[in-house]
């Protein structure tokens, strides 16, 4: 039977989780930023992204210019989902150190999740063009792919080829499978026999060269290069 009693306690119950709650906003206010951003790092780093999310966002309100927490902020909206709010923080984040790649990255996805394709493609090929960047023109070959775009990713891995040194085989890789996908073999195994000059104990470059039919050796490797 409920009782006078009960209401009163729930009442006061009420009251406790008012008080409770209105204390939390008011220590967030009073605690100072580095402290905040400190938690903020923590949960972070833990993958917690709302809390991460909502301390960020005050340590933003009141430092705009800290780069690295416009940046962490963006990825955590990212993870959430609030893709809009995301590419805002991540700008932002892009504004201060335009030559960080972790940054321009984080944004480039925000804008993929957002469907932002033809804008992002943009920004990519800009991106790389602009640094000679081989991660820019490999990133845009995976978005590309993932679109089911492989005409756009060829020509992205094509010109990762041409400016890559023979320090990594990662562009010549990512050719071969894209060339093998649409039937190109010929091109595929050119592709593959110049990643194995760079890398012969590569697994992956060795398993496909026997599934094309070639031998791994000495003499299979050619030059890097477009």
């Amino acid at each position: 039977m409920f009782t006078v009693r009960h209401s009163s306690l729930i009442l006061c119950l009420l009251s406790g989780l008012t008080f409770w709650t209105m204390s939390g906003c008011d220590s967030m206010k009073d605690t100072p930023t580095h402290v905040l951003k400190s938690r903020a790092d923590r949960d972070f780093e833990y993958q917690q992204w709302e809390p991460a999310s909502e301390l960020y966002s005050e340590v933003v309100s009141r430092e705009p210019s800290d780069g690295d927490a416009q940046y962490r902020y963006g990825v955590s909206l990212t993870k959430m989902g609030e893709y809009d709010k995301a590419e805002s923080a991540l700008q932002v984040a892009s504004s201060i150190d335009p030559q960080d790649d972790k940054i321009f990255f984080a944004l480039a996805q925000a804008m993929f999740e957002k469907k932002q394709y033809q804008k992002l493609f943009t920004m990519l090929r800009d991106r790389a063009q602009d640094n000679r960047s081989i991660p820019a023109w490999l990133l845009l070959s995976g978005y590309a792919e993932e679109l089911g775009d492989f005409d756009t990713a060829l020509e992205a891995l094509t010109n990762a080829c041409a400016l890559e040194n023979g320090s990594t085989p990662e562009p010549y890789y990512r050719a071969a499978l894209v060339l093998g996908h649409v039937g190109r073999t010929e091109e595929a195994i050119r592709r593959l026999r110049q990643a194995y000059r760079i890398t012969p104990d590569d697994q992956r470059i060795s398993v496909l060269l026997v599934e094309y039919g070639e031998i791994p050796g000495p003499t299979i490797g050619l030059a890097p290069g477009r």
